[in-house]
């Protein structure tokens, strides 16, 4: 049977995931490979890509279009005969960066709506290897996101969108462009930046090489996808006025606006969205999938379904016991990235409240220490926007526990509400690519006739009472820690 459907590509920080997602936005195949963010290089993730597309044995199915969508700030630099111009970040890379972070980094900012952390984003890595290793400027093509370069894979075609080029700090939000005023003031060639489209616009199609590599149809058309956060509240029905939670690795909050809001304090992150003349505001909760998967793993917890059993037996509170073991109330300025990356702590990630937590204890405490994160950073865009929210939607791996999400709306006390496909960013992603196709005649359509809403979970009263004291004593301890 010849299945009907659109094809997406997902090349998070911890996996590249395909999924075969048919008109209905339903998940007909999906094929999952982990990788290793920290240790993550081009030639290693490329064969991980292909042979992800070939484990889902589609070359019978009737694929209307491709899509692809990639953890955010990741990029690659190309060259002429298409290979990759490889680097070591290092101290000199990291004081460069400060250096540009000092001169440019206020103005990056308020043009991008994110700072240049040295040895991460592009803003701050480009002027390093243009000063101190001009030749591998020299050879670049083009710099492309990682989606980009997914999509530049399969079809031979250097394109970017606003929702990925954003993350370099070499972007101007407000404009839907790069900042050619920032990137002349650096030196920076101007060829090596690539065209900027709309979401879902016709991008190239599979090439002949790319078809025997990969058994998909020769000719499939690619359209532009997006960044997986934005394609995640896309796979939601976001829309303006309303806040939702991408729970994966890390848990970014966003919201949609209709005019690009900047915080003052430069904690925040302000995107562009999938959707032309709408923005986002966004404040991350950090590290809080990864800190779940470390108990998982550290403790060595059959699944995950053992995990929020033996978490759900220990009452509101986990006995006494915080964690900070990556998630934080974001604040996206230097002086965070001056800390420990994995929080805003400047000490090791830590466990409070008792000296022997049994297992149990700490991964109830990770749970809930997650969920007080994604509170503080919920209130702080409440701050900044002028907001306020009757609740929150959840998509994402997180979003999978029960425990989790109930927790979730314990301590937040709005309802939490679900679609019936977690993966939303495969959902959003999909619909960008029946929207290109033609499939639907608009991303509303599209919206309508593919996401659907699963669970509505209700705050008890009684309990978010005990957790707001709880989330008090968590603030408190994190600041006595943290100094700040």
């Amino acid at each position: 049977m010849v299945e009907d459907g659109f094809l997406v590509i997902d090349a998070g920080s911890g996996s590249v995931k395909t999924f075969l997602v048919n008109p209905l936005g339903v998940i007909t195949r999906q094929a999952e490979i982990d990788w290793n963010r920290e240790t993550w290089t081009a030639k290693e993730g490329w064969p991980l890509i292909v042979n992800s597309i070939k484990s889902l044995n589609i070359e019978a199915s009737n694929i209307h279009g491709i899509s692809v969508t990639s953890m955010r700030e990741e990029f690659i630099l190309i060259d002429e005969e298409d290979g990759v111009n490889q680097y070591n970040l290092s101290q000199e890379s990291n004081a460069h960066g400060e250096k540009t972070l000092k001169k440019y980094g206020a103005i990056m900012y308020d043009s991008s709506g994110h700072w240049p952390v040295p040895n991460w984003i592009a803003g701050a890595v480009l002027p390093w290897l243009n000063e101190k290793h001009h030749a591998i400027i020299q050879k670049t093509k083009s710099i492309l996101m990682l989606s980009d370069w997914v999509n530049y894979k399969l079809t031979g075609e250097a394109f970017t969108d606003a929702t990925s080029a954003c993350e370099t700090a070499l972007f101007d939000v407000r404009r839907n462009n790069w900042s050619w005023d920032i990137i002349n003031e650096l030196n920076l060639p101007s060829a090596i930046f690539p065209k900027v489209i709309s979401n879902s616009s016709r991008i190239g199609e599979i090439t002949e090489k790319i078809a025997k590599i990969t058994d998909l149809p020769r000719g499939t058309p690619v359209y532009m996808g997006g960044a997986d956060t934005q394609c995640g509240l896309l796979g939601m029905g976001v829309k303006k006025g309303e806040v939702a939670a991408v729970g994966g690795t890390t848990t970014p909050i966003q919201m949609i606006t209709d005019s690009p809001i900047f915080d003052e304090k430069r904690k925040t992150w302000t995107n562009n969205y999938l959707i032309r003349n709408k923005w986002i505001l966004e404040s991350n909760a950090g590290y809080t999938g990864s800190a779940v998967r470390w108990a998982r793993d550290e403790y060595g917890f059959e699944d995950y379904c053992q995990l929020n059993g033996e978490a759900g037996s220990i009452p509101i509170g986990s006995n006494g016991v915080f964690s900070y073991l990556g998630c934080h109330i974001f604040d996206a300025g230097p002086e965070y990235w001056a800390m420990d990356k994995l929080g805003d702590l400047p000490v090791p990630q830590i466990l409070t409240g008792k000296n022997d937590p049994n297992r149990a204890e700490v991964t109830r405490s990770i749970i809930e220490s997650n969920s007080y994160a994604v509170r503080g950073n919920l209130e702080q865009l409440k701050e900044i926007s002028g907001a306020d929210f009757e609740y929150i939607k959840f998509c994402g791996g997180n979003s999978k526990s029960d425990l989790w999400m109930q927790t979730q709306a314990d301590i937040l006390g709005i309802p939490v509400i679900i679609p019936e496909v977690r993966d939303g960013t495969a959902i959003g992603t999909a619909v960008l690519a029946s929207f290109g196709s033609g499939y639907y005649a608009s991303i509303e359509e599209a919206v309508s006739e593919m996401v659907r809403f699963r669970d509505h979970i209700s705050s008890d009263k009684k309990r978010h009472v005990e957790y707001s004291k709880q989330y008090i004593k968590w603030l408190e301890t994190r600041r006595r820690i943290s100094n700040r």
